[in-house]
This record gives structure tokens, sequence and C-alpha cells, in this order.
């Protein structure tokens, strides 16, 4: 461990370039266009608003406008970058949220489908016929199982699709 502790700490023959250089290196107004930082409070304000709303999020984005202005009286970034950054952010969220939908779409499709079979659930309950309610259990299983495969195909056909047109 000695060699390094050589290494990094500056003699005085080494003269004051060295240090200098590296206390230099942190400050000032950066050209970052956007603000990793402001991105990332960005994101994370949207995921808290889609998980809690209310009162705490309206609070979230007090913070993520604090840090906005921090960013910039800081000199860590130009007001640009956190501008910039809080659009890409919500303009993320906002297009990935196809994948991630809100809703549990496949809970109140199997929800549903439970609420049609209902009154034969209750009548094979009461008659103890415990493959009847097996059945019908796998009956709304199976009846919701194949639509997200058809919706993760047809987005990929349209990837597809889209990309050649694309290209120059």
């Amino acid at each position: 461990m000695n060699f390094l502790i050589n290494f990094l700490r500056p003699t005085p023959g080494e003269g004051a370039s060295w240090s200098s250089l590296l206390t230099k290196a942190g400050g000032g107004c950066n050209d970052l266009l956007y603000s990793g930082h402001m991105l990332v409070a960005v994101l994370t304000a949207m995921a808290w608003t889609e998980a809690y709303g209310g009162y705490s999020s309206a609070f979230i984005w007090l913070l993520v406008m604090h840090s906005a202005q921090r960013e910039i009286r800081e000199r860590h970034h130009y007001s640009v970058d956190c501008v910039v950054a809080i659009y890409v952010g919500i303009l993320l969220w906002k297009m990935t949220g196809f994948i991630w939908p809100v809703k549990n779409s496949m809970r109140s499709r199997r929800l549903a489908k439970l609420d049609r079979i209902q009154g034969r659930l209750i009548q094979a309950a009461k008659d103890s016929d415990m493959d009847e309610v097996r059945e019908l259990l796998k009956e709304v299983e199976l009846g919701t199982q194949g639509e997200p495969e058809q919706r993760a195909k047809v987005s990929t056909c349209g990837c597809f699709l889209v990309r050649p047109f694309s290209l120059h």
C-alpha cells in the first residue's frame, strides 16, 4: 500500500501544478446537456407520482425544482441542462409507460371472467365438486393468458415495420 501513498500524495518537488490541477477539476459551469442528476430526480418524481400521488407527490416535485435551481446556482449546470433533463425525463417516462401499464389489465380481465362464472363456481363449491372448481379456475386462467402475448407480437411487428422507413 505504500506505493499508493507515494503515488497519490504530491511531493513538494512536483510543484503546485499537480495538486492545483485536481482542485480546479471539480467546479464551474459545465456544458453537460442534459443533467444526469436532474434526469434521475425527474424519473424518481414520476415514479412517486404514479405510485402515491396526492400532496406527497407535489412535495417531491418541489424538491425536484429545488434541486434544479441548486444545480444552476452552484454552477454545476446551465439552466438549459436542467430544463432539457426535465423534459427528457417526462418524455422518457411517458414513452416507456406502455411497457408497464399503471393498472394491471390482466387482473381486471381475470376478475371479469371470474364474475361471469361466479354462479357456476359457487354451485360447484356447494356440491363439493372440486374437479369442477379446478376446471372453472383453469378456464379463468387460460382465458386471460393469450392476450398479452398478442400485444407483444403486435408491438414487435410495428417496430419492424417502422424501422426500415426511418433509415436513410
